[in-house]
């Protein structure tokens, strides 16, 4: 009976948060006892998650350490590759059978001497000729018995070893680490290359790291006295280690194994010590290691002595504090909550199960506030501006129903189907740039942003959105029928504001005819634009308003019939007659004398039907290219007809590549290693093309964007490369030079040489003749 009745108690008093609150304190009153225990353990745990967390940290400094340490090796090769000498030496095919080829030799020390510089880490640098027996390393030449059985004896290394290196498929591999039989006993690791950036050879490049400065940086990453720190490379070996002096068979079995497993921190226990073990995988552009480091349990024990002191002594005044505060707070706790409970009850007695009644009040309040939340996103005016800049940007509209949804999430209405745009340009002066530091360019700037956002006409609904640095649109929902000039009072009142800074910078605006619907926006946006192009900062006209008469320009060199053409074999990807078609409509009508409006309004005119292939394709370009192109289009600079082509070729090209069903485009192939192999067959663009698959004029812009240069320059100059070698290192006759290196006729040969190297091709003989006699006396290896 006094059981039921105390249950009962209980249950009715927990409807209250009053004797919630007493018997939370109680039961932590009775509960603190475990504390001790339970503070121990979560100190434990912190400081091991702690430890952990310092140790991941510490093996990523090292692992990044490590990157940059074989990152900067492997970048030497091209540091390497720039040296001709150091180039032609390390092909398998070059023997040092002469005194001419004794500078080379001197000139590749010197460069593998600045490799060795360009780290404390490394050892040495060296290129093994296998066919020569001959060492070239930093510290000068050695036959290879003098260097591998003196000057560079290692333990798991013989000559033989290297001698029968070069079997495996890797041309860039680092070796385990091996002592050093000529240093004491130091520790060396041998990366070994069988090639220097794309040259390939039989012959090795060889870079020794010093392992004992890996060791010191590992001693450097150690958190605890008898920590231990591994690197393990994928095929279990070790490459180095805090331990390597005093190898321990258990600690090296253990983290070979742990390795394998994908656990990064592992609790385990090692030569009969309890361990904790974290390990980390990295991935360099050429191997994988593993960090692993081996923390002793003993380590962690000692340093939590403090704090299992200080947890129970703060234990025990916990628990009698708890009693105390247990009687004293509970209705000083519940005050407020029980004043808050009355303000918030929708009736003047609360719920009886008070708890029950405020989570549901709290859920519903936060509900709300969520919703608050996602209305003041969606109808953020970003949005609104960042859709009206997509939009202008000849993207395919919304449907109907998107775009209504869009606007009522942005509570935006449009009174009137019609829409006007107006371009407004900010031309800063040459002052302005010269006075002004970046960031009081920038202040300036958002003041006139501001500005311009801050006194759009009110009469109408208007929106001001910034399309590039320093080009404005202001966008205008009004009548189709409505009067345009009205703008002119505003765009006088814009003028006055900015006027009296004239000497920093100037405006410019043009305005676009009223057109109906989103397409019409975009159409009028095009407007602007060509309204713009008439301005001229160099007479007092300010302001241009669109007239249909500024077109008749582009309607006397391109028809409607030549527009369906355009779009048609653009739309089919007919490269070579679209490219016939352009030159019809465009070199065609050069003698008409088009001036630079002329020229602008075509090339955007051709941009548009590109835009409207995009569309009916329903693929997209990169932003870059619209930004380009009004770049372009905006210049003040006047612009060639063969200039606008060159980017409207380049623009169909992009859309062409886009829309294109071709799995294995041409792009993704490189052409310059067969034009290398090749250069002495008689190569053109169209032996290319029909190679290849297309066309010569779309071949020859593959090839410029992958060579840099022309086709034709860049054979020529490969062939002269060629050519001089062979004046300098053969006893060919220049008869049979130019005809092994691709030229027709001995004329054609001569003549290119000396356009290229500026001499003939026996004088440039003569330079390397006269060497030869001047230092056939002295020249010794290094």
């Amino acid at each position: 009976m006094l059981l039921r009745r105390v249950l009962s108690f209980i249950k009715g008093g927990f409807r209250s948060l009053l004797y919630r609150f007493f018997f939370f304190f109680l039961v932590v009153a009775l509960l603190i006892q475990c504390i001790n225990l339970i503070t121990y353990r979560v100190n434990l745990w912190y400081f091991e998650t702690e430890l952990e967390h310092s140790y991941n940290n510490s093996l990523t400094n090292i692992a990044t350490n490590l990157n940059n340490i074989f990152t900067g090796i492997y970048n030497s090769n091209y540091l390497l590759s720039l040296d001709a000498d150091a180039m032609q030496l390390f092909s398998s095919n070059f023997n040092v059978d002469s005194l001419d080829k004794y500078a080379m030799v001197s000139q590749t020390v010197r460069s593998l001497s600045r490799i060795r510089q360009m780290s404390d880490y490394v050892d040495s640098v060296y290129i093994f000729k296998k066919n020569s027996d001959l060492i070239i390393s930093d510290n000068g030449t050695y036959s290879t018995k003098d260097f591998f059985g003196r000057k560079n004896v290692l333990e798991l290394y013989s000559e033989s070893y290297w001698r029968n290196y070069g079997a495996q498929s890797r041309t860039f591999q680092i070796l385990p680490p091996s002592r050093s039989l000529s240093q004491n006993g130091a520790y060396i690791l041998p990366i070994v290359q069988t090639a220097i950036a794309e040259y390939r050879s039989n012959d090795l490049y060889v870079i020794n790291l010093k392992v004992d400065r890996i060791i010191e940086l590992l001693q450097s990453y150690k958190l605890t006295p008898n920590s231990q720190l591994f690197i393990i490379d994928d095929n279990e070996l070790v490459m180095a280690s805090t331990e390597m002096d005093v190898p321990q068979e258990e600690f090296y079995y253990f983290t070979k194994h742990f390795q394998t497993r994908d656990i990064p921190v592992l609790r385990t226990t090692v030569g009969q010590q309890d361990m904790l073990a974290i390990q980390i995988s990295t991935h360099f552009i050429f191997k994988n290691l593993n960090m692993i480091a081996l923390v002793p349990y003993s380590d962690i024990h000692e340093s939590m002595k403090q704090i299992k002191y200080w947890g129970i002594l703060f234990s025990l005044i916990a628990f009698v504090l708890s009693i105390f505060l247990s009687f004293l707070f509970s209705k000083k706790l519940y005050a407020p909550l029980h004043s808050l409970i009355v303000k918030i009850s929708p009736s003047p007695q609360p719920a009886t199960d008070e708890y029950k009644w405020l989570d549901l009040e709290i859920h519903r309040i936060m509900e709300n506030m969520h919703t608050l939340s996602d209305s003041l996103t969606t109808i953020s005016p970003i949005a609104f501006e960042q859709w009206i800049l997509q939009l202008l940007r000849f993207n395919r509209i919304p449907n109907e129903r998107d775009m209504n949804v869009f606007f009522e999430k942005c509570g935006i209405t449009f009174t009137h189907n019609g829409f006007a745009a107006a371009l407004i340009r900010i031309k800063f002066t040459k002052d302005f740039h010269m006075d002004y530091t970046t960031s009081e360019q920038n202040i300036i700037h958002s003041k006139i942003a501001n500005l311009l956002k801050s006194t759009i006409p009110t009469e109408d609904q208007s929106y001001m959105v910034e399309i590039e640095s320093n080009v404005f649109c202001l966008i205008v929902n009004l009548p189709q029928d409505a009067e345009l000039q009205g703008f002119t009072t505003y765009f006088d009142h814009l003028f006055n504001l900015l006027r009296h800074n004239g000497n920093l910078y100037d405006l410019f605006v043009g305005v676009g005819n009223i057109h109906e619907g989103f397409d019409g926006l975009q159409q009028s946006y095009l407007d602007a634009m060509k309204a713009l192009w008439r301005l001229s900062p160099f007479d007092n006209k300010r302001i241009h308003y669109y007239q249909k008469e500024d077109e008749e320009s582009v309607t006397i060199l391109l028809n409607h019939n030549d527009d369906r053409k355009i779009f048609n074999l653009l739309a089919s990807v007919k490269r070579e007659e679209l490219l016939e078609m352009l030159k019809m409509v465009i070199h065609s009508h050069v003698a008409v004398g088009l001036n630079d409006f002329s020229i602008k309004e075509l090339h955007m005119h051709l941009f548009v039907i590109g835009s409207q292939v995009l569309k009916h394709k329903d693929k997209t370009l990169p932003e870059a290219t619209y930004r380009e192109y009004i770049r372009i289009i905006l210049s003040e600079h006047s612009i060639s007809v063969d200039s606008m082509t060159e980017f409207i070729l380049g623009y169909f090209n992009k859309i062409m590549d886009t829309i294109e069903l071709q799995e294995d485009k041409l792009e993704s192939l490189t052409f310059k290693p067969f034009i290398d192999a090749n250069y002495q067959e008689d190569l053109h663009l169209e032996f290319l093309a029909d190679k290849f698959h297309t066309s010569a004029n779309y071949m020859s812009r593959l090839l410029k964007n992958e060579l840099g240069k022309p086709f034709h320059q860049y054979l020529q100059e490969v062939r002269i490369q060629k050519a001089k070698e062979l004046l300098a290192g053969s006893n060919m006759t220049i008869q049979h030079i130019w005809a092994s290196v691709g030229f027709n006729n001995r004329n054609s040969f001569i003549r290119t040489f000396k356009k290229i190297e500026g001499i003939a091709p026996s004088v440039y003989r003569l330079q390397y003749t006269s060497n030869e006699v001047s230092e056939s006396s002295g020249v010794t290896l290094q």
